[in-house]
């Protein structure tokens, strides 16, 4: 028996999981700045405003997931 190729439907991250760090404040690494998620485009990249600066900052969504969850914000 062959194993199968890389097909689209299992790649590792799927448009609904992309779409729900929609609201989301996440930390750059565990100890970064806090951001918050305000849209995914097109082209699956984030749009994120840094709360401490107001800076606007656009970034491959995927790499957002390994992000943690700001719990506090100092």
């Amino acid at each position: 028996m062959q194993a199968k190729g890389f097909q689209e439907e299992q790649a590792a991250y799927g448009t609904d999981e992309m779409q729900s760090l929609i609201g989301q404040v996440r930390r750059w690494g565990p100890a970064g700045p806090a951001y918050q998620v305000l849209k995914i485009d097109g082209d699956g990249n984030a749009v994120c405003e840094v709360i401490y600066s107001g800076e606007m900052v656009t970034c491959p969504a995927s790499e957002l997931l390994q992000d943690p969850i700001a719990e506090t914000l100092p």
